[in-house]
C-alpha cells in the first residue's frame, strides 16, 4: 500500500510538471522587437541596434533581434505602443531618464512605473560646449566672465523636458547661476549645433559623443563635463565633481518590457543584456561614443531612478514657478 501511495505521489508529480511545462513554453517564440522613440540614427538607435547586433554574434537566443525607431510625438507613439504590447517580452523600448525628466514637467504621460525594467545599458554624459574660439577654457571662466559683465549667457539645449535641458537646470541651481543664462530649445542636437557655430548661441549642452566628435572636427571645445568623474575622452576637463556638486542624475539608458512582463522573462532578458553589455565589443563601442557601458540589473537599476526622481520633480517644480515670472 505504502508502495502504491509512493507511486501515485510520483505519477502526480510527473504530471504536474509536465503541465507547468506546458504553461510556461521556452523565450522567445518569436523576434523580439525593440522600440526606438527616436530617428535613425541617433546615439539611441546606434545602441538598440548594437544589442540587436551581438545579440546574434554571440547567438544569446534562437530568434533574431530587431530595432524599430517611432520617433513621432515627442515619444508617445512609441512609449504608447510598448505600454500596450502583450507582456511576453517580445516587444521591449529603449529609453532612458527623459522618462523621469518629461514626467515631472508633464510634457509625456507615461512615467517608468508603467513599464518593466529589464536592466541598464549605457550611461550618456552631456557636457557644456562652446565654439573652439570662445574666450572660456572652462565653466568657471564662463560664469566669472558673465558676472563680470552682467550680459546673460545664451545656452541652447535640447526640447523642453529632454535629459539636455534637466542636467542644465540642475547645473544652474547647483552653480546659482540661473540669472547668467538665457536658455534657448532646440528640436536636435544638429539644430544647436548649427546655432552655436553660427553665433546664435554661446554655448549649447551635448552629449559627450556629440561633443567628442565636435572637438575633434576642431570647431568646439568642452567646457564643463556634467558629470561628477572626469573621462577618459576628455583629458583635464573641468567636471561638477571638481566645482564639488554632488549627487549628479545622470542619463541612464536600458530596456524595458510592458507592464506585468513575467519575471522570468524580465531576468533571461536581463542575462542577455548583462552578457551583451559586458561583451569587449559593446565596451568598445561605448568609448568610442564617449558612453560608459554597465550593466545595472533591474532591481539596483530601479533604486537609481527613485533617487534621480525626486530631483527631477524638485527641477521640474522650479521650471515651472520661473515660467511665471
Amino acid at each position: 500500500m505504502k508502495h502504491a501511495l509512493i507511486c501515485l505521489a510520483l505519477l502526480a508529480a510527473g504530471l504536474f510538471c509536465n503541465m507547468a511545462a506546458q504553461a510556461a513554453p521556452a523565450f522567445p517564440q518569436k523576434e523580439i522587437t525593440i522600440i526606438v522613440p527616436y530617428s535613425a540614427g541617433g546615439e539611441s538607435d546606434m545602441t538598440a541596434r548594437k544589442i540587436a547586433e551581438l545579440a546574434g554574434k554571440l547567438q544569446i537566443f534562437p530568434q533574431p533581434v530587431i530595432v524599430v525607431n517611432m520617433p513621432s510625438a515627442n515619444t508617445r507613439d512609441a512609449l504608447r505602443h510598448v505600454a500596450g504590447s502583450k507582456p511576453d517580452g517580445h516587444t521591449l523600448l529603449l529609453h532612458h531618464t527623459t522618462f523621469l525628466s518629461a514626467h515631472a514637467l508633464g510634457t509625456v504621460p507615461y512615467s517608468y512605473k508603467d513599464f518593466a525594467m529589464v536592466g541598464q545599458s549605457l550611461i550618456t554624459p552631456n557636457c557644456i560646449i562652446a565654439r573652439a574660439d570662445a574666450p572660456w577654457k572652462n565653466g568657471t571662466e564662463l560664469l566669472a566672465d558673465a558676472a563680470k559683465t552682467g550680459n546673460p549667457i545664451v545656452a541652447g539645449t535640447s526640447s523642453i523636458g529632454g535629459y539636455g535641458h534637466i542636467i542644465f537646470e540642475f547645473y544652474m541651481n547647483a552653480t546659482k547661476s540661473r540669472d547668467k543664462f538665457k536658455t534657448i530649445f532646440f528640436g536636435s542636437t544638429t539644430e544647436s549645433a548649427t546655432a552655436l557655430l553660427g553665433g546664435k548661441i554661446d554655448i549649447r549642452v551635448q552629449p559627450t559623443g556629440g561633443a567628442m566628435n565636435a572637438v575633434k572636427a576642431g570647431d568646439s571645445k568642452v567646457l564643463t563635463l556634467l558629470t561628477e568623474k572626469g573621462m577618459p575622452q576628455f583629458p583635464g576637463v573641468e567636471t561638477l565633481g571638481s566645482l564639488g556638486i554632488t549627487n549628479v542624475p545622470m542619463q541612464r539608458q536600458g530596456l524595458w518590457a510592458p507592464k506585468n512582463t513575467p519575471p522570468a522573462v524580465l531576468d533571461q532578458l536581463g542575462a542577455a543584456l548583462e552578457k551583451i553589455v559586458n561583451s569587449p565589443e559593446f565596451q568598445e563601442f561605448a568609448a568610442s561614443k564617449a558612453m560608459i557601458a554597465e550593466f545595472i540589473p533591474r532591481d539596483q537599476w530601479l533604486t537609481y531612478y527613485q533617487a534621480d526622481e525626486k530631483v527631477y520633480e524638485q527641477i521640474a517644480r522650479d521650471v515651472k514657478k520661473a515660467a511665471k515670472k
